[in-house]
C-alpha cells in the first residue's frame, strides 16, 4: 500500500520525500565506530556502536541500533586516544570515564574535536552580539561617577501597557533676582578651531565581551597578588644566628643556589609570558585568544608572588654575608612596578595604545635583566645579547624600507579597496617589527630559556606573515614590474634579516644543550659509528647490507678523527695534545682495518670467512671509538645533563607555582590533597637537585659531582611523574580557566622536561666506568667523615649553632630514617659485591653514600639543638665511626666485586659489614631519650636475675597484705605501661621520662612479686607465680624495645602493631599473675573444693 502511494510521485518529488525520511531518522548525520566496551560487574568485552555527531557523542547496540545513551558534546570534559582505546570525560555529568577498546581512537578524537571547534566559533560569533547573540536588545549605561567608570549592562525588551500622557508642560516665569537688565550690543567674535585629543570615554567603546570580561577579572585578582608582593618585598627575612662550621657554611652556600634558581626560573616565566602576552594582543581584538592571555596574566602574577619569598631571603642571605640586600629588594620592587603597569595596559577595558603595551613590556625585560645581574645570574652574554639586539634592529630597518616601498605602490595603485589594503599590510608589517623588538628587549636577559627563545621565534613568525602580506597586497594592487621589484628586494632583505636573527637564537639554543660544537660533533659521529656497528653484527649473511653499513662507518670515522684533530690544534696542553694524537692514530688504523675487510667481503659476498672479518674489523672500530672520544663525549652528556636538571628543576618550580596558585578554585579536595602532597615531595628533591648541578659545574672534572648529579637526575624522575600525574588529574576540577589552563600547560612542560632527563642521565650513566662511581662514593665519605671531625671541634668551642628550621625531634626523626635507608643501602651493596656485578657495586655505593651523607647531617642536627656536652659528642662521634666503618665497607665491596670467587675477600665484607651495623645500633642508641631507654632496659634485665634463685625467703607480713601491695604495684606499672605507649607518640624526651618511670614501676612490681613467691604454700605455687613473672619481664622489655622503635621511625611497617601488641602483653601478664596469686591465698583451695562439695 505504501508502494503504491509513492507511484504516483515524479522523480524530483520522490526523492525529496526520501531525503526528508532519511534526516528524519535518528541515526541520520552520525558516524559510527564498532568498538568494545566492558561489561559492568563482568571482566567480559563487548560490542558496541559509538557514534559521533555535530551535537551529541551516541552509544548504540550494535544488533538492534537502538540508541542506549546520548551525550550532548557540550557536556565533555576532556578526551584521550591511544593505539588501542578510546575514553571521554564528561566531568560532573558522569561518574567516571567511559573507556572503549578501538584501533580508530585517532579518528575519533578528530572528529569530537571538529565539531567542538565548531560550536566554540559559533558561540563566539554570539559574544560579539552580546549575551546570547540578541543583537536587538537595548543597552543600559549607568554612569557611577564623574570621569571614573561606567557600567554597561544588557537590558532585555519587556512588554508593558502604553500610557497616554501630555509632553507638554506648563511654563514657569520668574522675575530676575536682579531686577531687569539691560541689552548689550557687541560683535560676534572670530570662529576659532581647537583640537582636543584624547581617549573615549568608556562609555562611547563598545561592549566588552564575555572572554575579555572573564580577561578584565583575571587582571583584577592577578593586580592584587602583584600589589601584595610589592608589599612583602619591603623587609627582608631575618635569619637566626649561623655557625661558622662546614655544614653552616653549606647551608648558607646551598640556600643561596636554590633561592638564585628559584628567581631565575620565576624571572624566565615572567619574561616568557609577556612576551607570549604581546604576541597574543598582536591582531584584531575581535581575533585574539583572551584565554590564553588570561592563562599568561596568571602565570606572571603567579611566579611573581612566588619570587618576592625567596628575594626576601635571599636579601638576608646576602646581607649575612657582608653584601648589600637592599640592592635586591629595590631590583624585585622594581620588578613588581614593571609588572603592574604591564597589566594595566592590556586591560581591555582600558584600551591601551599599542604602543604603551610594546613600552610596558620592554620595562619588565629590562627589570628583569636588573635583578639577574644583582643576583649574578646573568648567564647570557652580553655580547650575544648585543649582537641580538642588533639584529632584531636590522630587521626592522629592513622592514621601514619595505614600508616605504609599499607606501609607493599605494600611491600608483587606482582602486581605493587595493590602496587601503596595501596600507593596512605595510602598517601591520612596521608593527610586527616593532613587536619583534620589544619581544627582543623582553626575553633577551633570559634567552638562556626555551620558552623565551620560542616566544622570540613566534615574534619572528608574525614578522613572516606580514612581510608575506604586504608583498601579495602590493602585487594586487598593481602589475608595475618596477615597483613590485623593488617591494620584493625589500621583503627579501626583511626575510633575511629574520633569518639571521632566528639562526643566532636557534645556534645559541644548541651550544646549550649540546648538540653543537666539536663535542656536538663527538656526540653525532659516536652515535652513528654505534649503529652503523650494530647493523653490521645484525647483517651477517648480507654482504651487501654489511657494506653498506661499513661506508656510513667509514665517513663517520672519518669525521670523529677530524673533530679530535681539531680539539688537538685548539689544546695547550702537549700532554693533551700527544692523547688526542695518538688516539685519532689507534682510530685511523682501525678505520684502514674496517675498510680493507669490507673492500673483501664486497669482493667475495658469499664468502662467510670475508663477512666474520668485517664483523671483527668493526668490533675493533668500535672499541677504539670509545677509548678516542670517551672524554669529549662525556662532557658533552655531562653538559647536556646538567641543562636537562636545570630545565626539570624550574618546570617543577612552575607547575608548584601554579597548584598553589589553582588550590583556590579546585572543588575536589581529593585530587587537591594529592597536588599537595606531590609539591611538597617534589620540592624537597629540588634543592638536591639544583646543588648537584651547581656543584657539577663548577667542578666539571669532579667524579664525584658528575655521580652525584646523575643519582640526584634519577632520583628526581620518580616524584617528578607523580607531580605531572596529580597535575593533569586535578585540571579537569579547577574552576578557574585562567588557573585550570596554566597548570595543565605547566605539567606538560615538566613532563617533557623528566624525560629528557631522563634520556641525559641515562646516557650519561652509561658514560661513566663503574669504578668513577665507587671512588667518588669513597670520597664523599670520607669528606663527611672529616665533617664530623670539625663539627666536633665546633662543640668543644662551644660554637655549634642549629641550623634553621632543625629541632631536636626533626632531627631525631631524620637520624633514624637514615639509619635505616643506610642500612638498606650496605645490605645492595653486599648483595652486589658478593655476586661480581660491578655496575651493580657502582650504584649501590653511590646509593650508600647519599644514605650516608644524610645521616651525617641528621646527627650534625641532633648535636646542635642538644645542650648536653656528652651528648653532643656522642652523636658526632658514634656517626663519625659509622662513616670510617662505611669507608672500610666500600673498599673491601670494591675488592670482593673485582674478584667474587676469593673466599677470604667474602669473609672480610662479612667482618666489615658486621662492624657498620654494630656502628649504626650506637649511632642510634645515642640519640637523647634512647639512653634512658636503654637505661630502663638494662634495669628490668637486672632486676629480672632476682628471679633465678634458688628460694625466696619469706616478708613476714601476711598472705593478705602482700597481696594488697602486689595489687598497687600492678595498677602502677598499668599505667605507666599506657604512659609509655602515649609517650612513644611524642617526643624523645617524653619517652625518656615515661621509660624512667616504667623502670622504677616494674622494679616495685617486681618486689612484690617476689615476696607472694615467698608466701606460696606449695613449690609448684611457686613455679608459677616465678614464671609469671618472666613473662612480664621480657613483656616489658618488648614493649620498650617496640616504643624505641616507634620514636626513632614512626612511619616504619608494622611498628605501631608491636607497640600495641608488647602493650597488650604486659597488661594481660599482669593480670594472669594477679589471678593466680588470688587462687593460691590460703583457705581459697578448701573454700573451693567445699563449694564444689556442695555443689
Amino acid at each position: 500500500q505504501a508502494h503504491k502511494e509513492c507511484g504516483e510521485f515524479n522523480e524530483i518529488t520522490a526523492k525529496s520525500k526520501y531525503v526528508k525520511l532519511a534526516r528524519s531518522l535518528r541515526t541520520y548525520g552520525v558516524s559510527f565506530f564498532l568498538v568494545k566496551e566492558k561489561m559492568k560487574s563482568k571482566n567480559k568485552l563487548v560490542p558496541r556502536l559509538l557514534g559521533v555527531t555535530k551535537e551529541s557523542v551516541l552509544r548504540v547496540d550494535e544488533r538492534t541500533k537502538e540508541v542506549m545513551q546520548e551525550w550532548p558534546l557540550t557536556t565533555v570534559k576532556r578526551w584521550a586516544a591511544s593505539p588501542k582505546s578510546f575514553t571521554l570525560d564528561f566531568g560532573d555529568y558522569q561518574v567516571g570515564y567511559y573507556s572503549v577498546q578501538t584501533t580508530e581512537g585517532e579518528q575519533i578524537s578528530q572528529l569530537i574535536a571538529g565539531y567542538i571547534d565548531i560550536i566554540l566559533k559559533k558561540k563566539q560569533a554570539k559574544d560579539r552580539f552580546g549575551l546570547e547573540g540578541d543583537e536587538e536588545s537595548t543597552m543600559l549605561e549607568e554612569s557611577v561617577s564623574p570621569k571614573k567608570s561606567t557600567i554597561l549592562q544588557q537590558q532585555y525588551n519587556r512588554v508593558g501597557k502604553v500610557e497616554h500622557a501630555s509632553v507638554a508642560l506648563p511654563a514657569i516665569m520668574r522675575p530676575g533676582a536682579g531686577g531687569p537688565d539691560t541689552v548689550n550690543w557687541g560683535m560676534m567674535p572670530v570662529a576659532q578651531q581647537q583640537v582636543t585629543s584624547g581617549q573615549m570615554h568608556k562609555g562611547h567603546m563598545p561592549p566588552l565581551s564575555s572572554a575579555q570580561q572573564a580577561l578584565v577579572g583575571t587582571i583584577t585578582s592577578s593586580m592584587q597578588a602583584v600589589q601584595q608582593a610589592h608589599g612583602d618585598l619591603g623587609d627582608m627575612d631575618s635569619l637566626p644566628p649561623l655557625g661558622d662550621d662546614a655544614e653552616s657554611q653549606s647551608w648558607r652556600r646551598n640556600k643561596m643556589d636554590e633561592s638564585k634558581h628559584e628567581i631565575h626560573s620565576q624571572v624566565d616565566a615572567i619574561t616568557a609570558h609577556t612576551a607570549s602576552v604581546v604576541n597574543l594582543t598582536a591582531g584584531d581584538p575581535a581575533d585574539t585568544d583572551y584565554t590564553a592571555v588570561g592563562c599568561a596574566v596568571t602565570t606572571i602574577s603567579s611566579n611573581l608572588t612566588e619570587m618576592s619569598k625567596g628575594v626576601r631571603l635571599l636579601a638576608a642571605l646576602l646581607d649575612d654575608e657582608g653584601a648589600n640586600g637592599q640592592d635586591l629588594m629595590q631590583a624585585a620592587r622594581g620588578l613588581a612596578s614593571a609588572v603592574s603597569d604591564l597589566l594595566k595596559t592590556v586591560d581591555p577595558s582600558t584600551a591601551e595604545p599599542r604602543q604603551s603595551v610594546l613600552t610596558a613590556a620592554g620595562n619588565v625585560g629590562q627589570a628583569s635583566g636588573e635583578l639577574l645581574r644583582t643576583i649574578g645570574e646573568d648567564e647570557a652574554d652580553q655580547s650575544f645579547q648585543d649582537m641580538l639586539m642588533q639584529l632584531a634592529k636590522a630587521v626592522a630597518n629592513a622592514a621601514a624600507t619595505l614600508v616605504l616601498k609599499a607606501k609607493n605602490v599605494a600611491q600608483r595603485a587606482e582602486d581605493p579597496a587595493q590602496q587601503n589594503r596595501v596600507i593596512a599590510a605595510a602598517t601591520q608589517c612596521a608593527l610586527s617589527t616593532s613587536q619583534l623588538v620589544a619581544c627582543t628587549k623582553v626575553v633577551g636577559p633570559t634567552i638562556r630559556s626555551p620558552a623565551c627563545q620560542e616566544q622570540l621565534m613566534e615574534a619572528g613568525k608574525l614578522v613572516a606573515r606580514a612581510v608575506e602580506g604586504c608583498v601579495q597586497a602590493s602585487q594586487d594592487a598593481t602589475e608595475e614590474e618596477e615597483l613590485l621589484r623593488q617591494v620584493g628586494e625589500a621583503a627579501t632583505a626583511v626575510t633575511q634579516a629574520l633569518n639571521d636573527l632566528l639562526r643566532h637564537v636557534r645556534q645559541y639554543a644548541a651550544s646549550l644543550t649540546g648538540r653543537a660544537g666539536p663535542g656536538g660533533s663527538y656526540v653525532q659521529a659516536t652515535d652513528t659509528i654505534l649503529t652503523a656497528t650494530e647493523n653490521i653484527f645484525g647483517s651477517m649473511g648480507d654482504a651487501g647490507e654489511m657494506v653498506r653499513q661499513a661506508r656510513l662507518l667509514a665517513q663517520a670515522t672519518s669525521d670523529l678523527v677530524n673533530a679530535i684533530k681539531a680539539d688537538a690544534e685548539a689544546e695547550q696542553d702537549q700532554e693533551n695534545v700527544r692523547n688526542l694524537l695518538a688516539a685519532a692514530r689507534v682510530l685511523a688504523d682501525a678505520t684502514a682495518r674496517m675498510v680493507e675487510a669490507a673492500k673483501g667481503a664486497a669482493a667475495n659476498p658469499e664468502n662467510e670467512e670475508q663477512q666474520q672479518k668485517l664483523r671483527e674489523a668493526a668490533e675493533g672500530l668500535r672499541v677504539a671509538t670509545n677509548i678516542a672520544a670517551q672524554n669529549a663525549i662525556k662532557k658533552k652528556l655531562t653538559n647536556r645533563l646538567e641543562q636537562a636538571a636545570k630545565q626539570a628543576a624550574a618546570a617543577s618550580t612552575q607547575t608548584i607555582a601554579a597548584a598553589q596558585h589553582a588550590a583556590s578554585s579546585n572543588k575536589s579536595p581529593n585530587s587537591q590533597q594529592q597536588l599537595v602532597q606531590s609539591c611538597k615531595v617534589v620540592a624537597d628533591h629540588i634543592p638536591q637537585l639544583v646543588q648537584s648541578v651547581r656543584e657539577s659545574q663548577s667542578t666539571p672534572d669532579s667524579q664525584q659531582a658528575q655521580q652525584s648529579l646523575i643519582t640526584s637526575s634519577l632520583g628526581f624522575l620518580q616524584p617528578g611523574n607523580h607531580l605531572v600525574a596529580s597535575a593533569r588529574a586535578a585540571v579537569p576540577s579547577v574552576e578557574n580557566q585562567a588557573s585550570s589552563n596554566q597548570l595543565g600547560t605547566c605539567a606538560k612542560n615538566l613532563a617533557a622536561c623528566l624525560s629528557e632527563l631522563r634520556a641525559a642521565a641515562h646516557k650519561a650513566q652509561q658514560a661513566c666506568s663503574p669504578t668513577e662511581g665507587q671512588d667518588s662514593a669513597l670520597a664523599l665519605v670520607r669528606a663527611l667523615e672529616n665533617e664530623l671531625e670539625e663539627a666536633k671541634t665546633e662543640v668543644a668551642q662551644g660554637r655549634l649553632k642549629p641550623l634553621p628550621g632543625e629541632t631536636l625531634e626533626s632531627c631525631s626523626l631524620e637520624l633514624g630514617s637514615a639509619s635505616k635507608t643506610v642500612g638498606s643501602a650496605i645490605a645492595q651493596l653486599l648483595t652486589a659485591a658478593s655476586q661480581g656485578d660491578e655496575s651493580f657495586t657502582d650504584h649501590a655505593a653511590h646509593e650508600a653514600a647519599e644514605a650516608l651523607r644524610g645521616l651525617a647531617a641528621a646527627a650534625r642536627g641532633v648535636a646542635a639543638n642538644t645542650a648536653d656536652p656528652l651528648a653532643q659528642e656522642a652523636a658526632l662521634e658514634t656517626a663519625r665511626d659509622v662513616m670510617d666503618k662505611s669507608a672500610n665497607l666500600l673498599q673491601e665491596a670494591r675488592k670482593a666485586a673485582a674478584n667474587p670467587s676469593d673466599p677470604d675477600n667474602q669473609q672480610r665484607l662479612a667482618q666489615v659489614a658486621k662492624a657498620v651495623s654494630l656502628a649504626l645500633n650506637n649511632c642510634v642508641n645515642s640519640l637523647p631519650g634512647q639512653k634512658d631507654v636503654d637505661s630502663a632496659l638494662r634495669n628490668i634485665n637486672d632486676a629480672s636475675k632476682r628471679l633465678q634463685a634458688d628460694s625466696f625467703p619469706q616478708s613476714g607480713r601476711s598472705y593478705h597484705e602482700a597481696q594488697s601491695g602486689l595489687t598497687q604495684a600492678a595498677a602502677g606499672l598499668n599505667q605507666a605501661t599506657g604512659r609509655v605507649v602515649h609517650a612513644s607518640h611524642g617526643s624523645s624526651r617524653e619517652l625518656a621520662t615515661a621509660s624512667g618511670r616504667f623502670g622504677r614501676d616494674f622494679s616495685d612490681f617486681l618486689d612484690a612479686g617476689i615476696e607472694m613467691a615467698g608466701l606460696t604454700q606449695t613449690k609448684e605455687d611457686q613455679v608459677q607465680v616465678i614464671g609469671n613473672l618472666k613473662n612480664i619481664s621480657v613483656s616489658s622489655s618488648k614493649l620498650l624495645m617496640a616504643a624505641k622503635s616507634m620514636v626513632i621511625d614512626p612511619a616504619a611497617p608494622n611498628v605501631k602493631n608491636q607497640l600495641a601488641s608488647a602493650a597488650r602483653a604486659v597488661t594481660d601478664s599482669i593480670n594472669l599473675l594477679i589471678s593466680m596469686c588470688t587462687q593460691q591465698a590460703p583457705g581459697q583451695r578448701e573454700c573451693d573444693n567445699a563449694l564444689r562439695q556442695l555443689e
